[in-house]
């Protein structure tokens, strides 16, 4: 019969082979503690975490079921199961994991934070914005969290977003090498963004230029239409700058903050009524972007005829 002592020798093998990165004769050690103790809690977790190590994800969602089988009080370990069901990129099952996780324990950042990969992993970009945002709020010195949502940020096409809160990660870490490269593509993405819808500076299309001769010259500006021509683009480009700022306001102030309302909501259970105020408020918060959205889309076309317009009465022949 295996004594406890041999038990206690054989998991500290088990843990030094774990250190070793000699994953194999770990999880041996540990399966051979468990076959004379099966609800021997540290060898369960010693093993999940050897066979993660390993990439093993099927063999480490085994053992932290069974360790959660043992101790169904304890939160971690369903944050651990997730945050591997995550690496295996089951995220629809690391998000009912998860949020069986926050049902016991709603102060946990590491549920959170995992919570907001697996809704990333979905493509679930603004359920993962608030599932970061809670994880940095319960802990605000999780630079992973504020790099993560920033990656959110820039493929939601946010990049002023984007990076502030990769230099929030660096301000935690300065040599965050993943923040910083993060940092270079996003301030990269917003110069390229600035470029492309300025109104001025525009360059000739050589592919469009006929040769002389082939076609009779055409009109030039005057000097009033092109001082009317730069204060109409300017207006109207002001008026489309507006309109998308007021749209990022939105997201960023009430939709977001009623959306991370209604997430609560669901996550806590709360009563029918409650519930529903919340999906009330959203949607009206919906309808106000839809509103907004449309502006900005009026905005642009405006934009483009005034553009068109201008080049269809310079393309005309010279005394048209």
């Amino acid at each position: 019969m295996t004594t406890s002592a041999e038990l206690d020798g054989r998991l500290g093998q088990a843990k030094e082979c774990v250190r070793q990165r000699e994953y194999a004769q770990a999880i041996e050690l540990y399966r051979q503690v468990l076959e004379t103790d099966g609800r021997q809690v540290a060898a369960h977790e010693g093993l999940a975490k050897a066979a993660f190590l390993s990439h093993d994800y099927d063999l480490a969602i085994e053992h932290f079921r069974r360790i959660s089988q043992i101790e169904p009080k304890r939160s971690h370990v369903l944050v651990n199961l997730g945050a591997v069901q995550n690496r295996k990129q089951d995220f629809p099952a690391a998000v009912q994991t998860l949020r069986k996780a926050l049902s016991k324990d709603r102060k946990c950042a590491e549920a959170y934070y995992n919570l907001g990969l697996a809704h990333r992993g979905l493509n679930q970009l603004s359920m993962a914005v608030s599932a970061y945002k809670e994880a940095i709020r319960l802990n605000p010195e999780m630079a992973e969290a504020y790099q993560n949502l920033a990656n959110v940020f820039v493929e939601m096409g946010n990049a002023d977003q984007a990076i502030l809160h990769y230099r929030r990660a660096l301000d935690i870490r300065p040599d965050f090498e993943r923040a910083l490269r993060g940092l270079e593509r996003a301030q990269g993405a917003k110069q390229k963004a600035k470029n492309a819808i300025s109104p001025f500076g525009r360059l000739v299309d050589m592919s469009q230029v006929k040769k002389a001769g082939d076609s009779p010259s055409a009109r030039l500006m005057t000097d009033k239409e092109r001082f009317d021509d730069r204060a109409a683009v300017y207006a109207k480009a002001k008026d489309a700058q507006r309109a998308a700022t007021a749209v990022f306001q939105l997201l960023q102030t009430d939709l977001e903050d009623d959306l991370l309302e209604l997430t609560r909501s669901v996550n806590q259970s709360k009563d029918a009524r409650g519930f529903w105020d919340e999906c009330q408020q959203l949607a009206e918060s919906a309808e106000g972007f839809e509103r907004l959205a449309d502006v900005l889309l009026k905005r642009t076309e405006e934009l483009r005829a005034h553009e068109e317009e201008i080049a269809r009465i310079t393309s005309q022949p010279t005394g048209a």
